[in-house]
C-alpha cells in the first residue's frame, strides 16, 4: 500500500497537535484548526482524549480563558520517550495538509477492491465528516482524468470503479512521483535502478530509440505493475486485440525485460502484464534506427483518413493549405501510429517542450489546437496539451518549410556622411542581410524629396540621420555600426515583411474596451452586434462562431480566446477585438481580451503572416498585460508589429 497504516493511532490523531505545544507557548483553538485543516470542535475533542494519554506519559496540555492552550511537562524523562515513539511512528509523514489527505485516501481506495465506510476513514484520519467530503470532491476530479469514478453504496461505503489499466496510469501519475508515498524509498529505488538498467540494455541491443521523459515513465509503469501484482492486481485485457496493435518485434524485446526482471526481482508476471507492457512500450518508442528490429510502420487508411481531415480543418479555419503536402501527411501518418494506442489505452506521454512551444510556435500550436478537434471527435475525449504540443512542432517544420521561399527587399540608405561612410555602411547591410535584400540606394536627406520609391519598388529606409519629411514606407533610424540585436531584430523584420498590410484585418471601428459582460456567449454577442454596424454579416454568423465552441477550446490561456466561425462564411477578413472590463471563465481558462476573427474565401498572399504575428501577440504575456492596462487601438497595432518589450 502506498501509504501503510501505522499500527498506532496515535500517530494519526495526535502527533501533529503535540509538535505544535512543544514551543511551550499558548495556542488557540482556531489556531490550531487552521493550521491543520479541521474544525475548533475536532480540535478540543482531540486535546481531551490526548490529555488522557498525555497524563500517562509525563505531561499535560492545559487552557487557560483568552490565552488558549499550553503544554505542561510533568515528568521530563517519561514525556521525551513518549515524544520519542511518536516522532518514530511519524517517520511516514503524517497526512495533516489537504493535499495529503487527498493522496492518503485515493492511495487507500485504489489499493483495496472491497468497500470501506466514510466513518474508518474519518477515523484514520481524525476528520469530521464534512472535510472527508471536500477530500471525496478533490478525488473525484483526479479520478474522472482517469476513466474512474467513485462508487458510493450505503451501509457498504465507498470504492474505486475502473479498469486496472486506468488505475495504474493514475498511480503513476498521482502516487509513486511523490516521495515517501511508498514501502521503504531505499528499497522501491534499488527495484527502479535494476528496472532501468534492464530497460537500458534491452534498448541498446535492440537499437530501439526512445526519449529520455518516455523512458522514465516506461521505468515507473513497469515498477507500478511489479507493485500491483504483488499486491494480486491482475490486468485484464484483451491480449489477441493488443497483439494486432502493437509490432511483433517490440512484444519479444518486452518478453525479454519481463523475462530479466523476474530472474533479478522477486515477482512473476502473467502473460497479459507482459502484453501490457509491450503495449506501453510501443506507445512510447521513436520511430526504428534498424539496428536489428525492423523499421516498418504500418499506416492503417484510418489513420491516414484522420490525418487528412486535419489539414482540411485547417485549410477550412485559417486558409492555409497543407492538404497536397504529401511530406506533412506522412509525418502526421507516422506519429498518429503510436499516438493511436496513447489514445485508445489513456497511456500519457509528457512533452517537457510545451511551454517553450506555446510561446516560440504559437502559430503552429493554434493550428493544432484546432487540427487536434477532429481527433477529439474520433476518440471522443480530450486531446492532452502535451500531445497538442507534439503535433504543433510537426506543424511548425511544416510552415517553416513552406515559408522558406524569402521575397527579397529594396531598401534605401541614408548617411550624414561622405561617400566612403556610406559605401562601408552598404557593405555592412549586404553583408548582414544579404539573403533578404534584392537592391540597396544610397541617398543623402535632400535626394529623398526626388527619389522615385515607387519605381525603385522601395520597402524600407535606413537613415543614422533624422528625417524630418513623408515618406511612403518605414523608416527606421539606426546606428552606422550594426551590432548583434540589430542584426536579429531586421532579420526577422525582413524575413516578415511590413506590417502595413494588417490594416486589411484589423481597424480602429472594431475596437471595444472596457466591455461589460457575465458569459461567453454574452460577450460574442456584443461583439457580433457590434461587427453588424461595419461589416456585413450573414445571419447565421452567431450561431457558427457558438457551433465553433461547442467544437474545441478557443481560449488558450493568458488571458486570451480567438472565437471564430466553424467554417469561412464571410465574404471580407477582419478581426474584431473586444477587451473586457473583467476576465470571465470562458471555458478552459479565464479571458479578458478576445479576438473575433473571420476570414473570406478569396485567396489572401498575407494569411500566414496575419496569424504569425497575432498569434505571437496573443501567447506573450507581458504584452496581453500591457494592452488591458492600455486598452487603446494604437497600442495594440504596435505590439502586433513588436517583438520587443511595451517598456522598451
Amino acid at each position: 500500500m502506498f501509504f501503510e497504516k501505522c499500527n498506532d493511532k496515535i500517530n494519526y490523531k495526535f502527533y501533529s497537535i503535540v509538535n505544535e505545544f512543544l514551543d511551550k507557548k499558548y495556542h488557540t483553538a482556531y489556531e490550531l484548526a487552521k493550521k491543520n485543516s479541521v474544525s475548533e470542535k475536532t480540535i478540543r475533542m482531540r486535546i481531551k482524549e490526548l490529555n488522557d494519554i498525555l497524563i500517562l506519559n509525563g505531561a499535560i496540555i492545559n487552557s487557560k480563558s483568552k490565552m488558549g492552550y499550553q503544554l505542561a511537562i510533568l515528568n521530563e524523562e517519561k514525556f521525551s520517550e513518549f515524544n520519542e515513539k511518536i516522532e518514530r511512528n511519524d517517520k511516514k509523514k503524517t497526512p495533516t495538509t489537504s493535499n495529503e489527505r487527498v493522496l492518503y485516501v485515493l492511495a487507500l481506495l485504489l489499493n483495496r477492491n472491497e468497500y470501506i465506510k466514510l466513518e474508518e476513514i474519518c477515523d484514520l484520519l481524525y476528520v469530521s465528516r464534512n472535510t472527508m467530503t471536500s477530500i471525496l470532491k478533490k478525488i473525484d476530479c483526479i479520478l474522472d482524468v482517469y476513466n474512474l469514478s467513485l462508487d458510493r453504496r450505503p451501509y457498504y461505503g465507498i470504492t474505486i470503479q475502473g479498469k486496472e489499466i486506468d488505475k495504474r496510469i493514475c498511480i503513476a501519475n498521482n502516487l509513486q512521483r511523490r516521495s515517501g508515498l511508498n514501502k521503504e524509498n531505499g528499497h522501491k529505488q534499488l527495484e527502479l535502478k535494476i528496472i532501468g538498467k534492464i530497460v537500458l540494455d534491452m534498448i541498446y541491443n535492440h537499437g530501439l530509440r526512445i526519449s529520455e521523459i518516455s523512458l522514465d515513465n516506461f521505468i515507473l509503469h513497469i515498477y507500478v505493475s511489479i507493485v500491483r501484482v504483488r499486491q494480486g492486481f491482475i490486468m485484464s485485457i484483451d491480449n489477441d486485440k493488443i497483439c494486432s496493435l502493437i509490432d511483433a518485434d517490440t512484444l519479444f524485446v518486452a518478453k525479454e525485460i519481463v523475462s530479466k526482471i523476474q530472474e533479478e526481482i522477486s515477482v512473476n508476471f502473467p502473460e497479459q502484464e507482459t502484453v501490457y507492457l509491450a503495449l506501453h512500450m510501443e506507445a512510447k518508442l521513436s520511430p526504428r534506427s534498424g539496428k536489428n528490429i525492423a523499421s516498418n510502420i504500418i499506416i492503417s487508411g484510418e489513420i491516414d483518413s484522420l490525418s487528412l481531415a486535419m489539414l482540411d480543418v485547417i485549410f477550412g479555419s485559417f486558409k492555409i493549405d497543407f492538404r497536397n503536402n504529401l511530406e506533412l501527411r506522412m509525418s502526421l501518418n507516422q506519429h498518429m501510429v503510436p499516438f493511436d494506442i496513447r489514445m485508445l489505452y489513456g497511456i500519457p506521454l509528457k512533452n517537457p517542450l510545451l511551454d517553450e512551444i506555446k510561446k516560440e510556435y504559437a502559430l503552429a500550436y493554434t493550428i493544432a489546437i484546432t487540427a487536434c478537434i477532429v481527433l477529439k471527435q474520433h476518440y471522443k475525449k480530450n486531446i492532452p496539451d502535451d500531445e497538442i504540443g507534439y503535433f504543433a512542432m510537426i506543424f511548425e517544420l511544416a510552415l517553416e518549410k513552406k515559408n522558406t521561399v524569402i521575397e527579397k527587399k529594396n531598401i534605401v540608405i541614408v548617411c550624414s556622411s561622405g561617400k566612403g561612410t556610406t559605401q562601408l555602411f552598404m557593405y555592412k547591410y549586404k553583408q548582414a542581410f544579404g539573403k533578404y535584400i534584392n537592391n540597396i540606394y544610397e541617398c543623402t536627406a535632400y535626394e529623398l524629396v526626388s527619389f522615385d520609391f515607387k519605381a525603385n519598388n522601395i520597402d524600407y529606409v535606413f537613415t543614422t540621420i533624422p528625417i524630418n519629411m513623408s515618406v511612403p514606407v518605414p523608416v527606421f533610424e539606426v546606428n552606422p555600426f550594426l551590432e548583434q540585436k540589430d542584426i536579429v531584430t531586421y532579420s526577422e523584420m525582413f524575413k516578415m515583411g511590413s506590417n502595413e498590410f494588417l490594416k486589411k484585418y484589423y481597424s480602429k471601428s472594431l475596437f471595444l474596451n472596457n466591455i461589460n459582460v457575465k458569459t461567453k456567449k454574452e460577450a460574442i454577442k456584443v461583439l457580433c452586434e457590434h461587427t453588424k454596424k461595419y461589416v456585413e454579416l450573414p445571419d447565421e454568423f452567431y450561431d457558427a462562431v457558438i457551433k465553433r465552441e461547442d467544437l474545441g477550446q478557443t481560449d488558450f490561456g493568458n488571458l486570451v480566446a480567438i472565437p471564430h466561425p466553424f467554417q469561412v462564411i464571410t465574404k471580407v477578413n477582419f478581426v474584431t477585438v473586444g477587451i473586457l472590463k473583467e476576465s470571465l471563465w470562458w471555458g478552459n481558462n479565464e479571458v479578458q481580451v478576445i479576438f473575433l476573427i473571420a476570414l473570406s474565401d478569396e485567396e489572401d498572399e498575407d494569411i500566414e503572416r496575419f496569424y504569425q504575428l497575432t498569434t505571437k501577440l496573443l501567447f506573450n504575456k507581458e504584452h496581453i498585460d500591457f494592452l488591458i492596462e492600455n486598452q487603446k487601438f494604437e497600442v495594440m497595432i504596435d505590439l502586433l508589429g513588436s517583438g520587443s518589450s511595451p517598456s522598451e
